[in-house]
């Protein structure tokens, strides 16, 4: 049984434990996709969700920052128009210098103190037709004309402060860009009555226009500095990586804009976040891969216990099948024995030489087959195939084996041997190599027909030997050419002629345990079975 389950194992084998692992592949890959799966789903929705909160914070804050700026030129511009309203409808001091009383602090220090409180750097009185009466420029004294200083979109300012006749009716302060630089201008009639009556009517009233730049104390300012940073203004747009706030000029048309540094906190809360989120990452993909190994692990040692399962329960088919084959191919042989024994028994003494010889002979045949039986299965379990090395003339040895099939089996077939090698080898594989030969030459004589040559040939490859033998029978069909060298495997339509079904399994055995081995080449063939001995050299 040691050789039979050697055999097995063989062939066997390889192939449970082949689908055994590729079962085991498959519950892997099914209970790691999941999980793989899952990761990397829950990695594209941590990510996304982290890019669109950046994204939308940058956004809100950079529309806050907008809100701010704006909210900050308004104040600014209604303090401004309040500064230019108190000046105008409620300081004696304007009134006096507009109708001409000789005030020299009036006429002097108002610009001074007017630019060192408040940063106004132009202060115009303005008559009819605009005619500049009185102009201080930078605190002091000057003669400049309103319209050599700012653009003549003030005008439309200056005449929309002529209609103004009430405080309520005063101008918003409008934007000018003057070199560079961002200014607020505002303007007013000049009177000392809450409305405007008569004197002065619009048309002869007098304006004052005050302008003062838009300057760092404005960015540098509590409100502003904490959340801008590099903030300031350009006449163009603003250059990457700043927001700003486009500044429409007195006309409607932009004059520039207010531009500050996109600080992104987003993108800083992102850069935050990234390296917790890649070492949650870490961790996950960490226990991921011991949940893998774990599971690898009971798989594999399931995929062992399986295929040992497998191996048992073939050992056991084998055995059962190894009892009930060798229980019928016993049967015949003992029958004849036992039939011969009885009846030189019983009528030996009335026995011819001639009929005792006959019943001597069934015996003799009945050892013959049980031992030949006995020696087949035995040889089935052979590992080592290599004897003492010694010179074999195959074409010899070919020619005493055809010897001993045809005159066991009564042969009525004829030997075709072809010898491409010409000269004896050295080789200590001479008892295998005749166990393959007896196996082949005696299925070439069972299946094929009666009259029938048996071709042998002898050839020398690179680096092997090889012996094929050709038979011109039914052939074997391609879909069995592996089964019928299984232990005994017999195809339906041969159950009738005699045999075990262990010859072709014995004679691949024995060229296997000499280095080589027995194979079925029959493709090129219109009829019959050609099988191929190959070992080394």
């Amino acid at each position: 049984m040691t050789g039979l389950s050697s055999v097995t194992d063989q062939g066997a084998s390889p192939s449970r434990l082949t689908r055994t692992r590729r079962r085991a592949a498959r519950r892997r890959r099914g209970l790691l996709l999941p999980i793989l799966l899952l990761v990397a789903l829950t990695l594209v929705a941590v990510a996304f969700a982290l890019y669109w909160g950046a994204r939308e914070l940058n956004v809100s804050q950079a529309r806050a920052q907008k809100s701010l700026v704006s909210a900050s030129l308004d104040a600014r511009r209604e303090a401004f128009r309040n500064l230019v309203v108190d000046y105008a409808w409620w300081d004696e001091v304007i009134y006096v210098l507009d109708v001409g009383l000789d005030e020299r602090w009036a006429r002097e220090e108002l610009g001074h103190y007017l630019l060192e409180a408040f940063g106004v750097t132009g202060i115009w009185v303005l008559g009819h037709e605009d005619q500049t009466k009185i102009a201080f420029i930078e605190g002091k004294p000057s003669d400049a004309a309103l319209f050599g200083h700012l653009p003549g979109t003030v005008q439309s300012l200056l005449d929309a402060a002529r209609q103004g006749r009430s405080i309520e009716a005063v101008p918003p302060v409008g934007f000018v860009a003057v070199d560079g630089r961002l200014h607020m201008v505002g303007a007013s009639i000049v009177s000392p009555f809450t409305e405007v009556g008569e004197p002065p009517s619009p048309e002869s009233a007098s304006l004052l226009v005050f302008m003062r730049p838009l300057d760092r104390d404005f960015f540098n300012s509590p409100s502003l500095e904490s959340f801008l940073a590099d903030a300031g203004f350009a006449e163009g747009p603003a250059a990457e990586g700043y927001l700003d706030l486009e500044i429409l000029g007195l006309d409607g048309q932009p004059i520039g804009c207010i531009f500050w540094r996109d600080q992104r906190p987003g993108d800083d809360l992102l850069w935050g976040v990234a390296p917790l989120l890649l070492g949650a990452l870490l961790i996950l993909a960490f226990l991921v891969f011991l949940t893998v190994r774990r599971v690898e692990a009971v798989v594999s040692h399931e995929g062992r216990l399986s295929v040992s399962l497998d191996h048992e329960r073939q050992r056991r088919e084998d055995k059962s099948r190894f009892v009930s084959m060798v229980s019928h191919e016993l049967r015949t042989p003992l029958q004849a024995v036992g039939a011969a024994a009885d009846a030189l028994d019983r009528y030996g003494e009335h026995m011819d030489p001639v009929e005792m010889r006959e019943e001597i002979d069934t015996i003799r045949r009945g050892v013959d087959a049980l031992a030949g039986l006995v020696d087949d299965v035995l040889l089935i379990g052979k590992v080592d195939g290599e004897g003492k090395v010694q010179s074999i003339d195959l074409a010899h040895l070919c020619s005493a084996v055809w010897r001993e099939v045809s005159t066991a089996l009564k042969a009525d077939q004829e030997l075709r041997l072809s010898d491409r090698i010409g000269a004896p080898i050295e080789s200590g594989a001479q008892v295998m190599l005749h166990t393959v030969l007896s196996n082949l030459l005696q299925n070439a004589v069972k299946y094929a027909p009666e009259a029938a040559a048996v071709e042998v040939d002898l050839a020398k490859g690179q680096g092997h030997y090889e012996i094929s033998v050709r038979d011109f029978g039914p052939g074997i069909p391609c879909a069995d050419r592996e089964a019928v060298f299984e232990p005994y495997w017999r195809a339906d339509r041969v159950l009738g002629t005699s045999g075990a079904g262990l010859g072709l399994s014995v004679a691949r055995a024995a060229a296997r345990s000499i280095g080589g081995d027995l194979t079925i080449d029959s493709d090129d063939l219109d009829r019959g079975t050609r099988f191929v001995l190959r070992w080394p050299v």
